[in-house]
């Protein structure tokens, strides 16, 4: 790792027992989210991680790939394009041996790795270790607000590894070679782990953009070099798209998701693809971000390369348009960010806060270089899997334990449809929010729609949501899919209008859930 040139010299003694920043971020993070009650968000902010689970386990028993739909009634035998079947493999491998504990110590672990790793590119690009520690920390914050036990994780860290890759390969320190090697091969990963993959095309494309535009106004002397480039990337793009058709499903994957995208409606269903809510605390990080790219450009003022200018403004663009790709922002714009951050504060007068600023800085980063303690992350997710999570080849109980909250989930009303399974009779009509739970939780009983929209279409969303809001025609609806009964949360307004037919009866209810059933 290089450090900035009047940094001092790292010492030829090594501190085994000492780890170094970037490490410790990373510890810091994987402890506080998975010893604290954010392990149970991880797993229950919403239903996904159920039905991820639950279709890794189908995969698991079948040794195959999903390319049907199966467990939902509505939908039943429509072809499917899984677009993280590998990811959910992993889900349901984990659970199966180490339950939601084993998810969520996953989750924790995956998570702060893009974290990770974007410090130590900060500090491999030689910049001041407090600075690449302050916004990388800002960065983590912003990523934080979207780790979830759930594929697009992985989306996080591959955006962190292309990002970096396609910066040093303009800057010339990742050779030709590399790049056309790494990132196809990720690319092919990155298709069979999350649908988020065409992302690589976005940094790609911009990254072409900008050397093309760099091309167009460049001198005879750098057109040569430059022109390179553009070849490379251009060859690059091809070459990852070819890797990316390297999955079960070939160009149907990709086509599903140009369908899915197209669709405002199926678009516009979950909250993630919605602009961002700054009125919310968790949109802080985000904002603070975005107020540091404004005060690079009014009080740094840096000649920024052309490539450079189109990561921020597009993936603020992006930003703004789905609050999803808020994390992606912070990963793509903080290596520019702290570059010329850096150069303007080395360029600051000395005042006694700056010569405070760069001693300090000077004495951690000497410590810093004789940090030794490379395995610690590994032991630590050994120790939590051996003590905490206990898998059952150990025998005994797990001493910490992660359940899905009963005051978010129908658990009671599960349990009682087990207990008594005559109590209602046909097809089910169920909280959007509890599809992927009810999935998991009884899969013999067919959902009529949960969170995976990629399969059910417009038409029926626009059936299911007919039904939801109880607007005129929904009995028609659901006999229609010869529905016999509903779970839904008790204020839901389709409960109160089945309290008003004669046909229908209350059947079970608790604080959480109500179920109405057909009368015989």
């Amino acid at each position: 790792m290089t450090d900035s040139p009047h940094h001092p010299q790292p010492s030829s003694s090594r501190r085994w027992w000492l780890p170094s920043i970037s490490v410790v971020i990373w510890l810091v993070f994987f402890l506080a989210t998975f010893l604290s009650p954010m392990r149970v968000e991880l797993v229950a902010s919403d239903s996904d991680p159920c039905w991820h689970w639950q279709q890794g386990n189908w995969m698991l028993q079948h040794h195959a790939v999903l390319r049907t739909e199966l467990f939902s009634h509505t939908r039943r035998g429509a072809p499917l394009v899984d677009l993280w079947w590998l990811s959910e493999i992993v889900i349901a491998w984990v659970g199966n041996h180490l339950g939601w504990s084993g998810i969520a110590l996953v989750a924790a672990a995956v998570a702060p790795l893009c974290v990770w790793l974007l410090h130590r590119q900060l500090l491999a690009e030689g910049n001041e270790l407090l600075l690449s520690t302050a916004l990388t920390l800002l960065a983590a914050a912003v990523c934080q607000t979207h780790w979830l036990a759930r594929p697009h994780l992985a989306t996080q860290f591959l955006v962190a590894v292309f990002a970096w890759q396609l910066r040093w390969f303009e800057q010339g320190r990742v050779t030709t070679r590399r790049l056309l090697l790494l990132l196809p091969l990720l690319t092919a990963l990155w298709a069979n782990l999350h649908g988020a993959y065409v992302i690589a095309f976005a940094l790609i494309g911009i990254h072409f953009t900008g050397t093309v535009a760099t091309w167009i106004f460049a001198t005879a002397d750098q057109r040569p070099a430059v022109r390179h480039r553009v070849i490379v990337l251009g060859t690059l793009g091809v070459v990852c798209f070819l890797a990316s058709l390297l999955n079960p499903y070939g160009w149907n994957l990709p086509v599903q998701i140009v369908r899915y995208m197209r669709s405002p409606l199926l678009m516009g269903f979950a909250q993630e693809y919605l602009p961002p809510n700054f009125h919310g605390r968790n949109m802080l990080p985000f904002l603070l971000e975005v107020v540091a790219v404004l005060l690079m450009f009014l009080v740094v003022r840096p000649r920024l390369a052309m490539t450079d200018v189109l990561l921020v403004v597009v993936w603020l663009a992006l930003s703004l348009r789905m609050v999803r790709n808020a994390p992606l922002f912070a990963l793509v714009t903080t290596p520019i960010l702290v570059e010329h951050w850096n150069a303007y504060l080395r360029g600051a007068s000395p005042s006694r806060f700056m010569r405070w600023y760069r001693n300090l800085s000077a004495n951690l980063t000497s410590v810093n270089q004789t940090a030794g303690a490379r395995g610690l992350p590994v032991l630590a997710v050994a120790a939590l899997i051996l003590v905490v999570a206990k898998p059952q080849l150990f025998g005994g109980e797990p001493l910490l334990r992660t359940e899905l909250p009963a005051n978010r989930f129908p658990v009671a009303a599960v349990d009682f449809l087990r207990q008594s399974p005559r109590a209602v009779h046909g097809e089910m009509f169920n909280e959007y929010a509890w599809g992927g739970y009810l999935i998991l939780a009884m899969p013999e009983r067919k959902v009529f729609i949960h969170p995976n929209l990629d399969v059910y279409g417009e038409a029926l969303t626009r059936d299911f949501l007919q039904v939801n809001g109880a607007q005129p025609g929904w009995e028609d609806i659901l006999n229609k899919y010869h529905v016999g009964w509903t779970i839904l949360p008790r204020e839901h307004p389709l409960n109160r209008a089945l309290a008003q037919r004669a046909d229908w009866a209350l059947v079970y209810a608790d604080p959480l859930a109500s179920i109405y059933g057909r009368k015989p």
